[in-house]
């Protein structure tokens, strides 16, 4: 033996002497000690001989009557695969078992490989010779110690540890005649001659058989001893101890077939050979890109250029494949240029490497990814074909080597740098892209509604809609890149059904698929179900040719998106583009321009990684794989070159459309008057880790605008959430967000504040001689002081967590005092004070949005004389109102609850003093409305009704539904597809709620006023017969409370002298 060759077949042939030893150990003990045949002693004869006797036998010795199973063995052999599985081949000299497939089997429901075994079956004989063959794994151990005796220096014994426990599942007697058992994980690879019956059973009994051995140490072998300090250890590698055809290749590894891997590495090598004939581009594409196709190298005076063929693996064990790369033609120069003729050329050649594997799988078990290990790679010289080498040349050998060499040490590095190294890789996730979920549901419905019924998720939806920022924009509308998806299906224009071009190529196409990319870049899929081609020559379609069929071609692209206004669109003038809602109702309006945001499809990167092809599986032949690069290429000229440019000359690749206004006096509440876009999401997301992100966390496209005038605070939105709502089986089409300060501050609460002028009421006083009947009670809205300051709201701690609460609230008390030398001393008081409230909720109730609106008068008169005590009269008036913003079908109805109609609460007097009052009742009746009039905020809110107008995608309009106000009272509203399908009812209709139907409004009446009549004026103790206020007499003002919002922030004491 020497240290420079592969110790493999010396240490195969030790193991084998070992077992063979031990074999003639066992059959000695039985033959010079029969007696001692007994259940503590079998472990010392066991490779010679097993039983497994029936219960309750009294006999040791194995027979035909009393064993189940009974063999003699001839000496067991080992042959090893490869450096983790090897084969144990066992020999029967004579034996029997008793066979249970032949007995019925009427007492219980068995399976079938342990059917019912009866205790008197009869024994089947097995024949002489019989030769069983298992596989099995093994591990190499070492022992360390330090021997004075052996040596000066640390030696080690090495150990060859089979795996058989682990092999076979085991079963006792017991089990095997009472319970159902599991069947046996025994790996079997032959029984020769075959049993006719049995075969099962067998296994069944050498499955405890193997158990006990590994129990009687017999697993344990020691391998070569090393114990030489003066030279360096022979190298064991069992794996390539193998000659061709002695393999027992597996046919799959980690639940992938050997043809599976093959053909992902033939994938690979077309991608390689399109680079390398420049069919397709890539923007990181290097020569190592092109090296499994053809590769040029120059070292120590040899330059070669090499031509290969699809590489492909054999399986050699859980841990191990065989990588073969077939040269198919290699070409020696004398140059460094490699020009003039080769000077040596060599055709089939084959280099064979053994490497470990690497799996990996992600936690949810969507991927599955194989890669070699490297740095564990050994050339296999049996297994490598050198077609057309005569040793007996001048270089032959040296060009041989120089190919191994350059194999062995360079090559298996550049596969690495351009990950080629990965054998295997496979996502189911890149199945689903552009498929609706099989537990989507019906997407018109929408996911927000689901919110308030309290169903999974709902928490963590209701948080994402809480804590969504705008970061100064007035309108962010994010959509899902399923929606776009979904609008892609939608499109109705035949050019994405069926396309041709000449007489060279037709197709049938599913909808587009897209997945976004960061950096505003996207993934898009096009998937031809059927068509015909005609390959290419000299660039152009090969006219002479006949046409090729295929099906189920599925091409990625990569595009970037991008943003242009309407008179930068290719063919803006197209009758298609024209009939699109977008310009239908904008595109010839001069105060507005529209701005696309578009697949830049005609600067498309063709992905190979993420597209497949039908039909194809492995590339045998480098013949069939450049037909077959030659359609592919094909293909993707056809669409590049001319699908993509038909789309674009319609505008059909414009994915979303904003019309924009130029600033004016007049515009829209929500027109938007800049406006910027960008893909949106927490991580980034590339071509490469896309697959990996999760369904929460997937990018999305947010369209930022202001109104106004106003410049964009960013071109970029910050993260904040993922603002796509899911709750509803995973999609929704998106979310629009309309900023509290357009619409609250500017609208809503602007529109209400005209509420407030009409609902606050002033005490007036006009003559003061007339007591109370001197006193009118007027509207804000009409009062001369304060019918032109602002009658704002302000935001006011809420009670509860789910609402923004705003509050408009003003007092004024007057009195009125007499003193002096006069006949009388005496005081009267009005006091008034008005409070509204608006309360807008922050919590998803089923998809509707009530705002309550609500407001309350108190009204107080008072009355007090030097003689008499303090007497007062006092009423109120009360009124609430409920706009119900109620998502119906596919978008949102605007409706008013409860009434509109004031309430006022009876007069109430101190005891004996109704003489002494106007009724106060009748003062709040005679200046307060008629009617509560919404109608501005009514109509305000129904430009949400309907389709959107602000924002368009390519196919169905959007509708808005589910409002809810965010935590900073940003509006926010699910995007749905406009009237994609019938109305949804809610759970509880708005009714149920608050206990009335929706009321109409009717315009404010002042006609028809009824009530109690307040006493006629009479002589008052303020007046006197002159009508003059006496000499020394004065009037004292006092307006109290803060004017919430604007007009006086405190108590204003006013002199008046009459």
């Amino acid at each position: 033996m020497c240290s420079d060759e592969n110790g493999a077949p010396h240490a195969v042939r030790y193991l084998n002497s070992q077992l063979a030893a031990l074999h003639q150990n066992a059959q000695k003990c039985l033959a010079e000690h029969p007696q001692a045949i007994s259940e503590e002693n079998k472990h010392f004869y066991a490779l010679a001989e097993f039983a497994v006797l029936r219960p309750g036998v009294t006999s040791q010795v194995p027979s035909a009557s009393n064993a189940l199973f009974h063999a003699r063995f001839k000496a067991p052999t080992l042959e090893f695969i490869c450096d983790h599985d090897v084969l144990l081949h066992l020999t029967i000299d004579e034996g029997h078992f008793v066979d249970s497939s032949k007995g019925p089997s009427t007492k219980r429901q068995v399976t079938s490989f342990i059917p019912y075994c009866r205790i008197l079956d009869p024994p089947t004989t097995l024949p002489a010779g019989l030769r069983i063959t298992f596989r099995a794994g093994f591990e190499m151990r070492e022992i360390y110690g330090n021997d004075l005796r052996i040596g000066e220096y640390s030696s080690v014994i090495d150990l060859v540890v089979l795996g058989l426990r682990g092999g076979i599942l085991s079963i006792s007697v017991e089990d095997m005649l009472t319970e159902v058992c599991n069947p046996a994980d025994a790996i079997v690879l032959s029984v020769s001659p075959a049993l006719e019956t049995g075969r099962e059973t067998l296994i069944r009994y050498l499955g405890q058989y193997l158990e006990f051995l590994q129990e009687a140490g017999n697993h344990v072998l020691f391998s070569l001893p090393q114990f030489n300090q003066h030279s360096a250890p022979m190298e064991i590698d069992y794996s390539l101890a193998s000659r061709p055809g002695e393999q027992h290749w597996q046919e799959s590894i980690y639940d992938v077939s050997v043809d599976q891997i093959n053909a992902y590495l033939s994938s690979l090598w077309l991608k390689s050979t399109m680079l390398a004939q420049g069919s397709i581009l890539q923007e990181d594409c290097d020569w190592r890109l092109r090296c499994l196709t053809e590769l040029v190298h120059k070292e120590s005076g040899f330059y070669y250029r090499l031509r290969f063929g699809a590489p492909r693996v054999n399986i050699l064990c859980s841990k191990e494949v065989v990588v073969y790369f077939d040269i198919d033609e290699l070409e020696f120069f004398d140059n460094e240029e490699l020009a003039g003729e080769a000077i040596k050329t060599f055709k089939k050649w084959q280099i064979a490497m053994v490497m470990n594997v690497m799996p990996a799988r992600d936690a949810a078990g969507y991927s599955i990814t194989i890669t070699l290990d490297l740095a564990n790679a050994r050339y296999h010289h049996m297994l490598s074909s050198y077609c057309g080498l005569n040793h007996d040349e001048a270089r032959s050998d040296q060009y041989c080597s120089t190919v191994v060499n350059f194999f062995v040490e360079d090559y298996l590095q550049i596969l690495h740098e351009a990950r080629y190294h990965i054998i295997y890789s496979h996502d189911s996730r890149w199945e689903m892209v552009g498929k609706p979920k099989p537990d989507a549901g019906d997407e018109s419905e929408g996911s927000w509604w689901t919110i308030g019924l309290g169903e999974g998720g709902s928490a963590a939806s209701q948080e994402t809609i809480q804590r969504t920022k705008m970061y100064g924009f007035d309108q962010v509308v994010a959509v899902s890149q399923g929606s776009i998806n979904v609008q892609f299906s939608a499109a109705s224009y035949a050019i994405f059904r069926t396309w041709e071009f000449e007489q060279s190529f037709s197709a049938t196409f599913k909808p587009l698929a897209l997945h976004l990319l960061s950096d505003n870049r996207a993934l898009i899929w096009v998937h031809i179900t059927s068509g015909k081609l005609k390959t290419l020559k000299n660039g152009a379609p090969c006219t002479e040719e006949s046409l090729h069929e295929f099906q189920n071609w599925r091409l990625a692209f990569e595009v970037g998106l991008k943003m242009c206004a309407q008179e930068e669109l290719e063919n803006s003038s197209s009758p298609i583009y024209k009939a699109t809602p977008a310009y239908q109702k904008h595109g010839t309006q001069p105060d507005r321009v529209l701005k696309h945001i578009y697949l830049d499809l005609k600067n498309a990167i063709y992905i190979h990684d993420y597209s497949s092809y039908a039909g194809f599986q492995t590339v045998t032949a480098p013949a069939d794989g450049r037909t077959l690069v030659c359609k592919m290429e094909a293909v993707i000229w056809y669409l590049t070159r001319q699908y993509f440019p038909a789309l674009c000359k319609d505008g059909l690749n414009v994915v979303f459309t904003v019309p924009v206004w130029q600033s004016g006096a007049s515009l829209p509440s929500y027109a938007l008057t800049d406006v910027t876009f960008h893909v949106y999401s927490r991580v980034e997301v590339t071509r490469y880790n896309w697959a990996q992100v999760s369904a929460n966390m997937e990018p999305i496209v947010v369209v930022l605008g202001t109104t106004g005038g106003k410049p964009l605070p960013s071109q970029r939105l910050e993260f904040s959430t993922n603002w796509i709502v899911q709750a509803n089986k995973g999609f929704s089409h998106g979310t629009i967000s309309i900023a509290q300060r357009v619409f609250i501050e500017q609208r809503l609460l602007q529109l209400l504040a005209n509420v407030n002028a009409q609902t606050t009421l002033i005490p007036v006083l006009f003559n003061p001689l007339l007591g109370f009947h001197g006193v009118n009670m007027k509207r804000w809205a009409e009062h001369d002081q304060r019918k032109d300051r602002p009658s704002k709201w302000r935001l006011v701690p809420s009670e509860g967590a789910d609402c923004l609460r705003y509050l408009w609230e003003h007092c004024e008390e007057w009195q009125y005092k007499l003193s002096g030398n006069g006949e009388l001393d005496a005081a009267q008081g009005i006091y008034c004070i008005t409070r509204n409230c608006v309360e807008l909720p922050t919590t998803v109730k089923e998809g509707a949005l009530h705002i309550k609106v609500s407001g309350r008068i108190d009204l107080r008169l008072s009355f007090q004389t030097a003689t008499t005590k303090l007497t007062q009269a006092s009423s109120s008036v009360y009124w609430s109102a409920n706009v119900s913003i109620q998502t119906i079908g596919s978008s949102i109805k605007v409706s008013t609850l409860g009434s509109l109609d004031p309430t006022f609460t009876e007069a109430e007097y101190t005891e004996g003093s109704t003489t002494k009052f106007r009724n106060p009742k009748d003062m709040l009746r005679g200046a307060f409305p008629e009617k509560i009039n919404l109608d501005d905020l009514v109509q305000e809110i129904h430009a949400f009704e309907g389709a959107w107008e602000y924002f368009y995608p390519l196919a169905t309009p959007y509708s808005l539904a589910s409002p809810v106000f965010n935590d900073d009272g940003d509006l926010l509203f699910e995007l749905r597809r406009h009237n994609s399908g019938p109305p949804r009812l809610p759970p509880m209709a708005p009714g149920g709620r608050f206990g009335r139907p929706g009321s109409p409004i009717r315009p404010q009446s002042r006609a028809g006023r009824g009530g109690r009549a307040s006493p006629a004026p009479s002589a008052h103790p303020f007046s006197s017969g002159s009508g003059q206020v006496a000499f020394g007499e004065s009037v004292k003002i006092v307006v109290t409370g803060e004017v919430v919002g604007g007009g006086l922030k405190a108590p204003v004491p006013i002199r008046t002298n009459f």
